[in-house]
């Protein structure tokens, strides 16, 4: 069962469990992740279908939001991303602390909802995680050929030229990760860079509560869901 309504123009969706216990989380999905009246691409996707599912299986209310789609942690898409949270506790019957599951640059909206949301959230997951803009950009110019989509997608969900942001990405300072929210990173191995392992581990070494970091293999893929909510359980003891 399902509920989809419109906020600011974009559509938001929440998945029902059977059986609801009271908890929930917050699923934030990559730049292409959509979410469309009764639809959405995790509901499309059979691996993202088997996490909402086992989420479902184990009482969790999810909710989302397509976020304006392309936002790469734009200050408008982290504000719709708070006035979704605080809508959906006024309609549903749910404990106030909510569970956080990010995947790519999902990771840019949930950094900064555990700044300001942090009282209100028990435990965060992120998956293959895009933690850095910054990076991002240094990655890309060296591609050149993916440059110029990275710049245009941006430029707009952040609402300025490209001129001026390119301009001003060396001046780009990493949100710090310095919050008492415990956090799982769960990296599906493929095309990885040495990097993103680094920024793991600043985020490790920065973070106040349990950080943990687990690697899968390709093939493994189907145990995301398990390792999910095996860590959520965790930190639901207090109410």
């Amino acid at each position: 069962m399902l509920r989809s309504f419109q906020y600011d123009g974009q559509w938001n969706i929440i998945y029902y469990p059977q059986k609801p216990s009271g908890f929930s989380v917050f699923i934030i999905g990559d730049h292409h992740h959509y979410v469309k009246n009764n639809d959405s691409f995790w509901l499309r996707h059979p691996g993202r279908l088997q996490i909402i599912e086992q989420l479902q299986q184990e009482g969790y209310t999810g909710f989302s939001s397509n976020l304006y789609g392309e936002h790469w942690g734009s200050k408008k898409a982290v504000g719709l991303a708070k006035s979704l949270y605080h809508l959906t506790m006024k309609s549903e019957i749910l404990n106030e602390k909510i569970h956080i599951l990010a995947e790519g640059k999902g990771a840019l909206v949930a950094l900064q909802l555990m700044q300001s949301l942090s009282s209100n959230i028990r435990s965060v997951v992120l998956l293959n995680p895009c933690l850095s803009l910054k990076a991002n950009w240094k990655k890309e110019k060296e591609r050149k050929v993916f440059y110029q989509p990275f710049i245009k997608g941006v430029s707009k969900a952040f609402g300025t030229s490209r001129t001026d942001l390119e301009t001003s990405f060396d001046d780009v300072i990493d949100l710090q990760i310095n919050t008492s929210i415990p956090i799982k990173i769960i990296h599906v191995l493929g095309n990885d860079s040495k990097e993103q392992f680094e920024l793991y581990k600043k985020v490790q070494s920065s973070n106040q509560a349990e950080t943990e970091i687990i690697y899968l293999l390709p093939e493994k893929r189907y145990k995301v869901a398990t390792e999910v909510t095996r860590f959520f359980h965790k930190y639901e003891s207090i109410l």
